[in-house]
């Protein structure tokens, strides 16, 4: 005759795994939607050959400012992960999802200023959206409020920026807006 006790226990486990295992496709349903806009931006931009090339640059870019961006977040409060801050989590999305994030930016090299700024803001309204649906990750603050549209897309716009002009100095990827506004 099995325990009360152990039954218990064993409904708690199977609990936390399906919830589990219920972020991790909520997760994967974020990156796919992601891959997707990736892809129809690619071929806007008709860019398609480069896709390889420009996943690998940010994905690379991903695990470098991912990781500092979330931490940064998590220290200030900003938000949390529903699937924590782990290391193993923290390398996945930095890979996955801010690569993607990262990649579109790729794709904006000879953009100017205003169209740089909406594709950028599209990107970032596509995971908002997504997170009303699917929560992976919960704002400390009022959503929607002044605090939300500040760190939900004006911190991503100004990151945009800093790597545009990181990869437009660093690197030698010319951006045409950065160049725009360098010659005036």
């Amino acid at each position: 005759i099995p325990s009360p006790y152990t039954n218990t226990v064993a409904r708690n486990w199977c609990d936390i795994f399906t919830h589990m295992s219920i972020l991790w496709l909520h997760f994967t349903v974020v990156f796919f939607l992601q891959l997707l806009l990736f892809l129809a931006h690619a071929y806007y931009e008709k860019k398609l050959a480069d896709i390889p090339h420009v996943l690998w640059q940010g994905a690379i870019t991903g695990i470098v400012f991912g990781p500092l961006f979330d931490l940064i977040g998590k220290y200030l409060g900003l938000f949390s992960y529903a699937l924590g801050f782990s290391p193993f989590f923290l390398a996945l999305n930095a890979i996955l999802l801010y690569g993607l994030f990262f990649a579109n930016i790729m794709l904006m090299r000879h953009a100017r200023l205003l169209h740089f700024c909406i594709w950028t803001t599209v990107v970032v309204a596509v995971f908002e959206i997504t997170n009303v649906f699917i929560r992976l990750w919960t704002y400390t603050f009022a959503v929607p409020s002044l605090e939300y549209f500040i760190i939900a897309f004006g911190a991503p716009l100004g990151l945009t920026m800093i790597i545009a002009l990181a990869w437009h100095q660093l690197l030698g990827h010319r951006f045409v807006f950065i160049d725009n506004i360098i010659k005036q």
